[in-house]
């Protein structure tokens, strides 16, 4: 069931899910909150951010039997530690953490086109600038935004969403989702109704975040 509420509601109801119902996501509203994303800002209106939909079994086991050989390589280095117990707990921890979003409705593998032409990289073709790790720096913004974007709507629409990086983690290297051969992924996704509602998180204050200078 939508939410018609203001901006400030979208925004503090805005949780990390990860129970979801087993309700099916209608078509429509994925196409609407991809419609929200693109309505996002990027830096010289690049939009390199990009959303697959992994909707196949194929996919989404190609992906997991990936994550869980990387996830046992780990787990024999960690074994070599000379204290080998805290690495395991956190990577237990953390496939824990990432396990859950295989269960979920949808399933999104997010990533930014690896080729574009941003402005610092066309400072440092020019010969005006060394590299200096910025000609990244507008695809994480876009990234940000897009997917903020995304998330606000699912909540408009009663849905829940999950940002999800430890899974990248634990892929293999040679690890190759189809669709992905010209873009980079930043995060995985996860959408779905919601079958938990978290307590408010502890957030910092405004004056926390906030100075004149």
């Amino acid at each position: 069931m939508s939410m018609k509420t203001g901006f400030d509601d979208l925004v503090t109801a805005r949780r990390s899910i990860r129970k979801y119902t087993d309700e099916n996501i209608p078509e429509s509203h994925i196409l609407d909150m991809v419609t929200s994303a693109v309505n996002a800002p990027s830096p010289s209106n690049r939009q390199p951010v990009r959303y697959l939909h992994l909707v196949s079994s194929e996919s989404r086991q190609g992906i997991l039997k990936n994550m869980e050989s990387g996830y046992h390589n780990m787990l024999t280095q960690a074994q070599s530690l000379e204290k080998p117990r805290k690495a395991i707990n956190i990577l237990n921890h953390y496939w824990r953490y990432s396990y859950f979003m295989f269960h979920a409705p949808a399933l999104f593998a997010v990533g930014v086109e690896k080729k574009g032409d941003s402005f610092s990289g066309k400072l440092n073709r020019a010969g005006l600038m060394e590299a200096k790790g910025l000609e990244t720096m507008g695809c994480d913004i876009s990234l940000g935004l897009s997917l903020q974007f995304f998330m606000l709507k699912a909540v408009e629409l009663g849905l829940g969403t999950c940002i999800l990086t430890a899974p990248l983690h634990f892929l293999e290297r040679e690890c190759t989702i189809s669709g992905t051969e010209n873009l980079s992924i930043r995060c995985f996704l996860t959408v779905g109704f919601p079958d938990e509602y978290p307590a408010v998180p502890k957030r910092k204050q405004p004056i926390e975040i906030y100075r004149k200078i």
